[in-house]
């Protein structure tokens, strides 16, 4: 019989709720209300506060004893109108909590009567709104990520059919379902063009990434589709918004970077989806269905055999080479590998993580030669990593502990997020501190674990942690 686990001690998953704030703080000039008690939204602001350094624009309806029994639409009403009239921002993402949903409330009906009474009022003309329902005690960190995203895009995303079926008369799918998108022609260009001229400049594309990248992460990816020629509409863009950067409008109450809203609508008139990470493997449907395009998923894009895959995928649709600077990460890569490799083989490595790293970074140490014995995750969707693991399992980083304690071989790191510091300490191995959340760390967000050059910023962490134990082994020698 399975032994039955009723709490979480040390939890390793967090709520739905903190996932839509995220999501909602990848907009550009926004804020997020909570719709509930003062103490959710102040959990989530300390703990988004401690691990980005920076101005976290997140508010509360404060909903009290009084509203949580017999309605907290008024309260939900006047905290949107009182942002409004105080920070002015040009997005609010509404998300709800706990609290606001236990009573049954019907939030969305509420929602859409605040809509019209904000239009007809006719002083709220600016405004952009999104909401999004992500109760506490249902779901994770994750799937409330997606759950704001596919908010985003049933909100804002334009089904120009008219336009949409122009465009799409002039595309060709090959045998592996892929546009030649280099049919598609920029008007403004094509008048000193002959009109049997192919232009590849005009190529914009939905990207949606998971929340395990970092900022520095979204930034290397979008120069990378740059230089490829496609135009990414980040959604959302946690890369511009996230950052850690100063702004020359000084201090601001809300985010001074994001996807524009403008864009958002304009999403389903680009020419394809790109959707990065395992979490997000069921917005390959609902996107395709909402922007009418053709979409591409990659589980990760970390690894060299991933990367390898993420590039000629970027070579077929844009009909460009590989820039000679990527291919040089690539040999860099293949180098850290080889300079590496020695302290990797025989090592035990246990990870507790979301989907998303835990997929990313046993891919990389896998190739490096590392053995990944245990892995702790957040989500049961982990049956196609199983045969990277000895165990592979759901739990809190309690449970992680756990493992570690009865496995007989031993483990000689871990890679876990600040709250698996005590496990480490408690085994005597190191630890390298990645995901969500870091609060005794800075520039965490300027870390790079994507593509080539940052999958040999992985490698050489995590090397460089098992050879100061070996260090300190041979010093007690």
């Amino acid at each position: 019989m399975e032994n039955l686990k009723n709490i979480e001690i040390n939890p390793l998953k967090t709520s739905s709720s903190l996932g839509a704030v995220i999501v909602f703080l990848g907009i550009k000039n926004s804020v997020v209300l909570m719709h509930g008690s003062q103490g959710c939204a102040s959990f989530d602001k300390v703990t988004l506060t401690k691990h980005y350094r920076e101005n976290i624009p997140v508010y509360t309806t404060a909903l009290n004893e009084l509203g949580a029994i017999l309605g907290g639409s008024g309260y939900l009403k006047a905290g949107v109108k009182n942002i409004v009239d105080k920070i002015n921002p040009a997005f609010i993402g509404i998300t709800s909590t706990g609290l606001s949903e236990v009573n049954g409330e019907d939030i969305h009906a509420t929602f859409n009567d605040l809509k019209k009474e904000l239009k007809e009022s006719g002083n709220y003309n600016n405004l952009s709104l999104a909401y999004v329902n992500t109760p506490d005690y249902d779901g994770n960190f994750e799937e409330g990520y997606k759950n704001a995203i596919l908010s985003l895009l049933q909100t804002f995303c334009i089904d120009d059919r008219e336009g949409a079926a122009d465009a799409r008369n002039n595309e060709t799918i090959d045998k592996n379902n892929i546009r030649n998108i280099s049919d598609y022609k920029n008007n403004d260009k094509d008048k000193n063009k002959d009109s049997g001229a192919k232009d590849t400049e005009n190529i914009r594309a939905n990207v949606f990434c998971p929340f395990s990248f970092t900022a520095m992460d979204f930034l290397e990816l979008r120069d990378l589709l740059e230089d490829f020629g496609i135009t990414p509409v980040m959604i959302p863009d946690l890369g511009t918004s996230m950052d850690g950067h100063l702004d020359e409008n000084g201090y601001l109450q809300t985010t001074s970077g994001g996807t524009d809203i403008e864009d958002l609508k304009k999403a389903g008139l680009n020419n394809l989806n790109i959707i990065i990470g395992s979490s997000l493997q069921s917005l390959i449907a609902p996107v395709k269905k909402i922007t009418g395009l053709n979409t591409y998923y990659f589980s990760n894009v970390s690894g060299l055999r991933n990367t390898d895959l993420f590039f000629k995928f970027l070579e077929k649709i844009s009909s460009r080479k590989t820039p000679e600077r990527y291919k040089r990460q690539k040999r860099q890569l293949m180098d850290a590998y080889l300079d590496t490799h020695f302290y990797f083989l025989g090592k035990n490595i246990a990870i507790a993580e979301g989907i998303d790293i835990l997929d990313s970074f046993s891919e990389v140490l896998s190739e490096v030669g590392a053995n990944i014995k245990i892995g702790v995750t957040t989500s049961k969707a982990y049956e196609n990593l199983k045969n990277r693991f000895e165990i592979l399992t759901e739990g809190d980083i309690d449970s992680f502990g756990e493992l570690i304690e009865s496995d007989g071989n031993g483990i000689d790191l871990v890679i876990s997020n600040s709250n698996a510091e005590y496990t480490a300490e408690k085994i005597g191995v190191p630890i390298l501190k990645v995901g969500f959340p870091l609060i005794d760390r800075i520039g965490h967000n300027f870390k790079h674990y994507i593509l080539y050059k940052g999958s040999a910023n992985m490698v050489y962490e995590a090397a460089n942690l098992l050879m100061s134990v070996n260090e300190t082994l041979m010093e007690e020698v």
